[in-house]
């Protein structure tokens, strides 16, 4: 009920005296408001055509918009994997016949990030528009795939939980049944819900570099990028 005086509309101690004593306190003027024109209507232009996001696409815009608003630093890294892919080389087709399923890099970035976030659990932690930290003590990663047959209809960020507690193998499993889900457009809301970091992999179609999105509210998100022999 007190209007402030003070800078910015602060309460002072004089509005507060002159409040209890049963004055008025005197309002501080204020500029008049900068009007604000309504948006003008889009109209296409002759070359031009407008579509209306619904459904998944929307939510994909929706979602960028909310990470779009945390503040983001990007680091790159190079890390020899000489010796990863000398393994999945040596592994790749007995891999199928012995644990029925492929072996992929996926699933080791995900094995090392999760005993990574175990020894950093701020970076596996969200925080609150009211500034609650919420720490996480399991990781639950979600994976950015691509949604369709093709790939071509939309990304998505199923979740693999407990990564923390899990074998290679346990994690190129659910790999594969996400995966699978995507393409087929058969995962359901509990499929993407409660990720605590995200793993995106845009080196699987060659990229080098990149600087991928925080998938809103956790605290960060790694790229792995393309895997190619370099002199050194």
């Amino acid at each position: 009920s007190i209007q402030g005086t003070g800078a910015d509309g602060r309460v002072t101690k004089k509005d507060v005296e002159a409040f209890l004593g049963g004055a008025k306190p005197a309002s501080k003027p204020t500029a008049a408001a900068p009007e604000v024109k309504a948006a003008p209507p889009i109209v296409a232009g002759p070359d031009q055509t407008t579509e209306k996001l619904a459904g998944m696409r929307k939510m994909i815009a929706e979602a960028m918009v909310r990470s779009h608003a945390i503040p983001t630093v990007s680091t790159m890294a190079e890390v020899d994997v000489t010796k990863l892919v000398a393994f999945r080389a040596e592994n790749k087709e007995s891999f199928p016949a012995q644990f029925g399923v492929k072996l992929t890099y996926t699933p080791f970035f995900i094995k090392a990030l999760a005993e990574g976030l175990m020894e950093f659990p701020l970076v596996n932690a969200s925080l609150q528009p009211d500034y609650t930290l919420i720490k996480n003590k399991n990781v639950h990663m979600g994976v950015a795939v691509s949604l369709g047959k093709n790939g071509d209809e939309g990304l998505i960020v199923p979740v693999i939980r407990d990564c923390n507690t899990k074998s290679l193998i346990d994690i190129a499993k659910d790999l594969e049944e996400i995966a699978a889900k995507a393409r087929s457009n058969q995962l359901g809301v509990a499929d993407v819900q409660g990720g605590t970091f995200t793993l995106t992999n845009p080196g699987s179609y060659g990229a080098v570099l990149g600087t991928p999105m925080i998938n809103a509210p956790q605290a960060a998100i790694l790229g792995t990028y393309t895997i190619k022999q370099v002199p050194v």
